[in-house]
Formats: C-alpha cells, sequence, structure tokens
C-alpha cells in the first residue's frame, strides 16, 4: 500500500518531522556501528537524513526506499549514485556490508513474520564477519494510545505553521500489529492530511528469537538511544552481529 505522507507529501516529511528530530538516534546509530570506513546500506532510507550524517563521518553509505518520491528527497543530500527504489523484501546481497540499518519503523511495513525471518536472513547473509544489524523497530505490547502532538515552523519560518498529530493503537487480537494515525496540516500552505498506517512484526521479542534462530550473536534490545535494557517503550533498538 501506498501512503500519501511518504509519497505525495514527501517533500513535506522534513516539514513536520525534522532532521534534529532524530539527532540522538542517529548519533547512537553511528556509535553502534562498525568503526568508518566501512560499506553501510539503509534499509527505508526515507528523505535521507542518516545516509547524509553516516557519509559525513566517513562510512561508504547506500540506501534505498519504497517510494519513488523519498529517494528523490534523498538524492538530493548524498547523490544519485547512492540511493535508489526498492522495498526491503527485495534485499538481497552477498557478505558485503559492515552494518545494515532500518530505523524509523521501516521493518513494521513488513507483512507477516515469515517475511521478516526471510530479511533477517538475507541481512545475514548480506553482512561481512562482525558486520552489525541495527533495527529501530515498533513494540505494540507497548502501546498507550495517547495522542501526541508536536507544532514546527513553517517554510518561511512561520512560528507553530506546521502540525502533526499522531497516535498509535494496538490491533485487538493481534498482539504483533498496530495502527499509526497520523494528521498533517500546514496553515500557510492550507494543507491537511488524515492517514492510518498499518504496521506488523511489531514484536521484538519475537524477531529477536528469529535472530538468534538464524545465527546472529550479541543480541540486544535496548529502550532508547541512552541504551537502557528493553521494558517500557514502544521505540525500540535490536542490535545483532554476524560473528
Amino acid at each position: 500500500m501506498k501512503y500519501a505522507l511518504f509519497n505525495q507529501l514527501a517533500h513535506r516529511y522534513d516539514w513536520h518531522t525534522p532532521p534534529h528530530h532524530y539527532q540522538d538516534d542517529h548519533s547512537f546509530v553511528l556509535s553502534k556501528l562498525p568503526k568508518p570506513p566501512g560499506r553501510i546500506i539503509d534499509m527505508g532510507c526515507g528523505t535521507g537524513v542518516f545516509l547524509e550524517k553516516a557519509l559525513a563521518a566517513g562510512f561508504n553509505v547506500s540506501g534505498f526506499d519504497a517510494s519513488l518520491e523519498m529517494v528523490q528527497l534523498a538524492t538530493n543530500r548524498i547523490g544519485k549514485d547512492r540511493v535508489q527504489v526498492a522495498q526491503i523484501q527485495d534485499f538481497e546481497e552477498n557478505a558485503i556490508y559492515n552494518g545494515i540499518v532500518s530505523l524509523c519503523w521501516s521493518f513494521n511495513y513488513i507483512h507477516t513474520f515469515t517475511e521478516a525471518s526471510e530479511i533477517l536472513t538475507r541481512c545475514f547473509n548480506s553482512l561481512l564477519p562482525g558486520g552489525r544489524l541495527i533495527l529501530q523497530l515498533a513494540h505494540a505490547a507497548n502501546v498507550s494510545g495517547i495522542l501526541n502532538e508536536d507544532r514546527e515552523p513553517g517554510p518561511k519560518g512561520q512560528p507553530n505553521d506546521v502540525m502533526f498529530l499522531y497516535r498509535f493503537r494496538q490491533v485487538p487480537e493481534h498482539s504483533d500489529r498496530l495502527i499509526a494515525q497520523y494528521v498533517y496540516g500546514c496553515k500557510s500552505e492550507k494543507e491537511l492530511l488524515f492517514e492510518e498506517h498499518q504496521l506488523a512484526v511489531a514484536d521484538v521479542k519475537r524477531l529477536a528469537a528469529e535472530a538468534e534462530a538464524i545465527g546472529y550473536e550479541q543480541i540486544e534490545l535496548l529502550d532508547s538511544w541512552k541504551g537502557e535494557p528493553f521494558k517500557n517503550s514502544i521505540n525500540v533498538f535490536l542490535l545483532a552481529t554476524r560473528r
């Protein structure tokens, strides 16, 4: 399914969710990857914010996203030779990466755990010995249903011109699924969007078990970029290493 937030309105993404929102997450991920100049790929790279930071840190970076519009924006950041249009389900290489990352719940747009296990296996085969996989994942069981609001400057710096509301709800009778509800609005551009996203495989414990069965080692689940062991977070980091 194509979501307008990632496609027709991709050029507004950095307005309602500006790059500085990710600075702590991205610094954390960079600190957990093998040292540059290793080869890193970002699955679901969005507008290329992480790739730009990784490139500046000295990594050899590449990425892909299912959205052509997102890839076009990422191209503006890091060049057309480093990003392409592709789905996570299509990813398959052979022992060429020092690090594979998938951030901002991109992995949760996979549909089933069977699919997730296949992708984790492909990632394992794509990592060099000592390479690291880092996933930022939703965990549906910890969803509270709280409505959150963020206000950002408009395109000409207008205070509180951009509004972003978001809420996450667990799907009844499906402990590993959630619905993400998003409202984007920009007063100066007279724009308004409401959209619901269906997210799956949102059980980090099960994904960690899948990773262990595949052969990953040093598997960690962390509540946030601060490095606390997983407990209450809806937004979880999974780290794993190929020996």
